[in-house]
């Protein structure tokens, strides 16, 4: 069979549709993933054949233009999620035109996309291909697709995928505020999610147990959000410091020894990638942006979380949820001081409560389907979609 794996030019929209691709590629399956900027050199780094649907189209302008624009204390959630789905229906119709084509000309049987792009359901749909929503977290509302999508929707009605699968364990879900609220119309398989966040060179200290607790605090992948953000970082360190805590900070490659100018041997500035799901087993806690990748890579290793989400949408939809699981503690980064963010680092380290509840979690994502078994599922799907 022939899975077309494709996403937004996001490395985080990236790495949790790997491991299901590289499933696919052991089970002796063709795999091909359709990508453009660091998409494109996510699939490529996990040795994966890729190609670019829009050769020539800068697809991460409207990515950076939302990362730089959509961060603003003032602005309201509902003008924010109106840049989120103008920026990715954007995308999507600058990608549908070669999504089409590749699936047509290299014969998809599968085509497996995220829920931010479902120009490439209508891609798939063109080409006779089953359609699979490959969730990235938890389970998500229905993007609107762009104009050139809308156009070119077969027979003039919004298709729907054949399947999605959703990568959000139960007890998440039940209180997951944007999982949809009514039955759907086709099939939602399970899929354990891996905590794969691409390869990269590891620091000798990064797989022992250190003397002092160690707090990983990130921001994410996006270089704006860190650039924005270099107070808020100060203060997050300044408080995991008061905890007398090593703090191993990573950045979206943005300089961050020249801009937070910390000089205290505590404090590990990553400046290179750094793998999160290798570096999390000897953390007592993470801070972070509210970013799907870095709250399910926290789950699965049974660390507790401070969510501190610098975005709204998706990072106030998972701090709320890790908050009301009781993995972990929520803070406004609006009133975040050294102060809020130590007293909550302490709590999330020193109350055996979030990590009892973070290793629960943890339990439940290992018990759920292996992405092995998923695409045996979605190959018998495809066979019978085909005939």
């Amino acid at each position: 069979m022939r899975f077309l794996f494709t996403t937004t030019p996001g490395f985080s929209h990236t790495v949790p549709l790997v491991p299901l691709a590289q499933a696919a590629r052991l089970a002796g399956h063709q795999v091909l993933f359709a990508a453009g900027g660091p998409a494109l050199r996510a699939a490529t780094e996990a040795g994966l054949t890729a190609v670019d649907p829009a050769p020539g189209e800068d697809l991460t302008a409207p990515y950076i233009r939302l990362a730089s624009t959509a961060i603003g204390e003032e602005l309201s959630v509902e003008y924010v999620m109106r840049q989120v789905f103008g920026a990715f229906a954007e995308i999507g119709d600058m990608m549908l035109p070669g999504l089409t084509r590749t699936a047509r000309e290299w014969r998809a049987d599968v085509v497996l996309y995220p829920p931010m792009l479902p120009a490439a359901l209508v891609a798939a749909r063109n080409a006779g291909s089953l359609a699979v929503e490959h969730g990235i977290g938890l389970r998500h509302p229905v993007f609107p697709l762009g104009d050139g999508a809308a156009a070119a929707e077969a027979g003039g009605q919004r298709p729907l995928p054949d399947v999605e699968l959703s990568l959000g364990p139960e007890s998440l879900e039940k209180i997951n505020p944007t999982a949809p609220a009514d039955a759907v119309p086709y099939d939602v398989v399970t899929m354990r999610p891996c905590s794969y966040n691409g390869g990269g060179v590891l620091p000798d200290w990064a797989l022992s147990a250190p003397k002092r607790p160690r707090v990983l605090v990130t921001l994410g992948s996006v270089p704006a959000h860190n650039d924005t953000q270099v107070g808020l970082l100060r203060e997050v360190i300044r408080g995991a410091l008061g905890l007398d805590a090593e703090v191993v900070v990573t950045s979206g490659g943005s300089d961050l020894a020249g801009k937070l100018d910390v000089d205290d041997e505590r404090v590990r500035l990553m400046d290179a990638f750094l793998p999160l799901g290798a570096v999390l087993p000897t953390c007592a806690a993470v801070v972070h942006h509210g970013g799907m990748s870095t709250m399910f890579s926290a789950l699965a290793a049974g660390v507790p979380q401070v969510v501190v989400p610098t975005t709204k949408g998706d990072a106030l939809t998972n701090a709320q949820v890790v908050a009301e699981r009781g993995a972990g503690l929520a803070l406004d980064p609006a009133g975040c001081t050294a102060d809020t963010v130590g007293e909550a680092v302490r709590r999330a380290v020193r109350e055996p409560g979030f990590r009892a509840v973070s290793e629960v979690v943890s339990a439940e994502l290992a018990a759920m389907p292996d992405p092995s078994d998923v695409v045996e599922q979605l190959a018998r799907r495809a066979r019978a979609h085909r005939s």
